[in-house]
């Protein structure tokens, strides 16, 4: 079976990636993966176990024993563990919380190699995989690599418009904290041990700080489309 056309999407938080890669597959009539979710998704079984997330060993079996039971749906942009959908709790400061502390463990991402490379080699046509090591771990031998980042103001821009606010509004969810918080994750995943955020050497650019949402998708194709991966 001939492998679909794979690319690898990394960039920090806030950069765009997931709502992106999602309209550019939907446009193409590709897979999307979004491996943040995988990550999400583990902390909350584990959680539901009651398994530590400090213990690596346990963490390690529980991917052992669910990860082929793990199903993203691409199109919905959903994750399910058999039938019980994880996908309205993805978005929770629990999960955020509990990915953080599984992402750091070597033994629990490599653990989650095996599932990721399986989801996305699924993909009857080509796969856009985003996440923070796709191009230098998971999926080195991509047929592209796209390091797809922002300015820090514009990243934290989107994020307030994300959630629903503008600047100066009485939310609490100023502009400054919300440039402090991403400021802090950048550091976190650049300077981590395992599989730090980073560019890979033969990954192409793509700065949308200029951009809009619209006009980052059809940069992205274009990218593709110069790489010989679509039409």
């Amino acid at each position: 079976m001939q492998r679909p056309k794979i690319v690898a999407v990394d960039g920090p938080a806030g950069s765009g990636k997931s709502s992106l890669c999602a309209l550019v597959c939907q446009r193409l009539g590709w897979t999307y993966i979004n491996t943040g979710a995988l990550y999400r998704g583990v902390g909350l079984l584990a959680m539901a176990r009651n398994i530590d997330l400090e213990d690596v060993p346990g963490l390690v079996a529980l991917i052992d024993s669910c990860g082929s039971r793990l199903r993203w749906d691409s199109d919905r942009r959903e994750l399910w563990y058999e039938d019980e959908h994880l996908t309205p709790q993805l978005n929770s400061e629990q999960a955020g919380y509990a990915a953080s502390k599984v992402a750091k463990q070597e033994l629990v991402r490599a653990s989650l190699l095996p599932v990721q490379r399986q989801l996305t080699l699924a993909a009857p046509v080509g796969a856009l995989v985003d996440g923070r090591d796709i191009g230098t771990v998971v999926f080195p031998d991509a047929d592209l690599k796209v390091f797809l980042t922002a300015s820090l103001e514009e990243r934290s821009r989107r994020r307030l418009q994300q959630l629903g606010a503008s600047e100066g509004s009485a939310t609490g969810a100023t502009l400054a904290s919300i440039q402090q918080g991403i400021a802090r994750r950048d550091e976190r995943d650049q300077g981590r041990k395992t599989a730090p955020l980073k560019q890979a050497d033969d990954a192409v650019l793509l700065d949308t700080s200029a951009l809009n949402f619209e006009q980052s998708a059809d940069a992205l194709i274009g990218l593709l489309r110069r790489h010989g991966l679509t039409k």
